[in-house]
């Protein structure tokens, strides 16, 4: 009879395709997997992969056992999950995962209030990148998350557009656009631009804003973090385009400059990411306090969609 590690070990298998990638995943070394997902296919009596050099396919046998596994595992995740929180029990664990920027301007600042409805629930934040949140909430080790765009489709996902986040170019103080009520993408060509790292949804978001402009800022600098692209603009080196909600937790000591810029279409995205199930009553409330709090990102402002057209609190990086 096989084992739900098993399953989830062969699921991880099934959606990376490949034995080294479900490894890191589930946090066993490759050799470990592949004996796990050998073991399986001796309890079914059936291969579950067809091996093709480095890459795996899936037989029709474990096409059927993938979506049976899924069954499974949410069943097995949903009883755990009721006897952790239990209804009874007003305490229990929160978790979140979001990028730096929404865990500072939009998840922590719900804390407080969250800590006074259930003084005894522990809130878990952990910071991760868009798909590291996405993942997070697909392997049940947080029970929502938040990502500025749209994640990858995924069938298990819930995805809810919870607010429109209006873009604006970053400037350092005295910079000659500072006092602009708006500014045109076509006024951004005579000025150095920073930009994040190439893959980052920031990065995205500033290239698909400028592919109509008449002409392209030259990039002068790339900046690992929003923190240091902050740091990067306040000491004139050159402008960004960020979200407004990019800029709260990264504002440096010298204040770099938000102008909202005047581009066509709708905002970019906030998502709220969660599984298809019921949430605890905590998670619920939780939930509805992050709606309430984005209302005010859905400005009239437009943008565009890059992707279409406190109880104790422990921070895990």
């Amino acid at each position: 009879m096989f084992q739900l590690r098993q399953l989830k070990i062969f699921i991880a298998a099934a959606e990376t395709l490949n034995f080294t990638q479900a490894a890191k995943r589930v946090h066993l070394s490759q050799p470990s997997v592949t004996e796990q997902v050998r073991a399986l296919e001796d309890s079914v009596g059936h291969a579950l992969f067809i091996r093709q050099n480095n890459r795996l396919q899936l037989t029709a046998a474990g096409e059927r056992l993938a979506s049976r596994a899924r069954e499974l595992l949410a069943l097995a995740d949903e009883a755990f999950r009721q006897v952790r929180d239990n209804v009874d029990d007003p305490g229990g664990t929160i978790r979140v995962a979001a990028p730096q920027t929404l865990c500072t301007s939009v998840v922590v600042p719900q804390l407080l209030e969250l800590a006074e409805l259930y003084p005894a629930t522990q809130v878990a934040v952990q910071e991760r990148n868009s798909s590291d949140t996405a993942q997070a909430v697909l392997d049940a080790t947080a029970d929502l998350g938040l990502v500025h765009g749209w994640p990858a489709d995924n069938a298990r996902l819930r995805v809810e557009t919870i607010a429109r986040d209006r873009p604006g170019v970053v400037l350092p103080p005295g910079h000659p656009l500072a006092h602009a009520t708006e500014i045109h993408p076509h006024a951004l060509a005579d000025y150095p631009l920073i930009v994040t790292m190439q893959g980052c949804r920031y990065r995205e978001y500033l290239e698909a804003l400028l592919q109509d402009a008449p002409a392209r800022p030259h990039v002068r600098g790339v900046a690992d973090s929003v923190p240091a692209l902050m740091q990067m603009v306040s000491a004139g080196l050159g402008i960004s385009i960020l979200p407004r909600m990019a800029m709260g937790p990264a504002v440096t000591a010298a204040q770099p400059v938000w102008r909202p810029l005047a581009t066509q279409g709708v905002g970019l995205p906030i998502c709220l990411i969660t599984l298809h199930r019921e949430p605890t009553r905590q998670v619920a409330a939780f939930i509805q306090m992050i709606r309430l709090a984005t209302l005010g990102s859905d400005q009239a402002m437009p943008a565009i969609d890059v992707q279409h057209g406190a109880g104790r609190v422990a921070v895990a990086k």
